[in-house]
C-alpha cells in the first residue's frame, strides 16, 4: 500500500473512531435523560464553550486517587446555586458529559447520578468553588483562586 492510501486509511479509521465515540456519548446522554427523573425540566447538557471552561477548571484541580485536598484551601460546605456536574468514574464516554443545573437538585438526585459514576465533582457557575462527592456521599468543598 502506498503512502497516500495508508494516510487516507488512517484518516478514515480515525473518523470512524470519532463517530463511534459520539454515538456512545449520545447513547449515554439518552440513558441519563431516561434514568434521572424529570431530567429535561431540571438539567441540560453543556455547550462547547461551557465544556471548555469546565475542562480548563478541572485541569487546575490536583488529583491523586481522587481530589488531593491537602494541596487546596479548606472550605466549609456553603450555599450553592447553579452548577456543573462532572463524572469522575465510570465508562469512557461519561467523562465527556457535563450537566448544568441547580446544586440542590443534583444532591436530591444523587442516587440517579451515582448509577453512572460513584465519584462526582460539582463546579459552581462562578468557576471558583467546587464540591467533590465520593462513593459514600461524603462531600468536601474547596476553591481555586
Amino acid at each position: 500500500m502506498d503512502k497516500e492510501l495508508k494516510e487516507l486509511l488512517n484518516q478514515k479509521l480515525a473518523e470512524n473512531k470519532r463517530r463511534l465515540k459520539e454515538i456512545q456519548i449520545d447513547k449515554t446522554k439518552s440513558q441519563i435523560i431516561e434514568e434521572v427523573e424529570n431530567f429535561t425540566e431540571k438539567y441540560r447538557f453543556v455547550d462547547d464553550t461551557e465544556k471548555n471552561r469546565i475542562e480548563n477548571f478541572i485541569e487546575k484541580i490536583p488529583f491523586h486517587w481522587g481530589v488531593d485536598f491537602s494541596r487546596l484551601p479548606k472550605s466549609p460546605i456553603t450555599q450553592h446555586g447553579n452548577c456543573y456536574l462532572c463524572f469522575l468514574s465510570g465508562s469512557e464516554e461519561i467523562f465527556e458529559i457535563y450537566i448544568y443545573g441547580n446544586f440542590n437538585d443534583f444532591i436530591r438526585d444523587y442516587d440517579d447520578f451515582f448509577f453512572f459514576s460513584a465519584y462526582l465533582l460539582i463546579i459552581d457557575e462562578d468557576f471558583r468553588r467546587f464540591v467533590y462527592i465520593d462513593d459514600e456521599f461524603n462531600q468536601k468543598e474547596s476553591y481555586i483562586d
